[in-house]
């Protein structure tokens, strides 16, 4: 990563901090044998910063369905309730990541104690997916589709005891 030298600059011109603002205030450190009055330091403000700019953000677009929509999403609702559901399988092309598995699978259990699988690789293309789709990735909330700039994606692990 990037460091910050003994001037205080950053060798990375995102950073904002400089190492003076991390070192504690001139006479801070003193000798703590005999009891010391509390000091007050004034509160350090900083600039706002504007949200749709931050990386990670969990925007969500609400647009009102149409009444015909609403009344569609009822009746689907509806039959998913009292229908039987299809599943359905495809079949995928999986050479590549054999291929990376293969490759990659020795450095990867030295490096983190723990066999490279394939689930990475799906939760990957998954969120992927869902951010080209934005449709796939929305909910629907009362009478409003949300659509959402972000995705969520959890994943059953196992543990000795239990299940997460």
């Amino acid at each position: 990563g990037k460091v910050k030298t003994k001037s205080g600059q950053s060798t990375d011109p995102a950073a904002s901090i400089s190492l003076n603002e991390l070192s504690p205030p001139a006479g801070a450190l003193r000798d703590t044998s005999a009891p010391q009055k509390p000091v007050a330091h004034p509160i350090k403000t900083y600039a706002t910063i504007d949200p749709h700019k931050v990386t990670g953000t969990r925007l969500e677009t609400r647009v009102k369905m149409s009444r015909m929509r609403l009344k569609i999403s009822e009746r689907l609702k509806e039959a998913q309730n009292t229908c039987a559901m299809l599943t359905t399988f495809n079949e995928i092309d999986m050479s590549n990541a054999v291929e990376f598995r293969k490759k990659y699978a020795d450095q990867f259990l030295k490096r983190h104690n723990i066999k490279l699988g394939f689930m990475s690789a799906f939760v990957k293309a998954s969120a992927c997916a869902l951010t080209d789709s934005p449709i796939v990735n929305a909910v629907i909330d009362g009478n409003e589709i949300v659509y959402r700039d972000y995705v969520d994606i959890s994943v059953a692990v196992a543990s000795p005891k239990v299940i997460y």
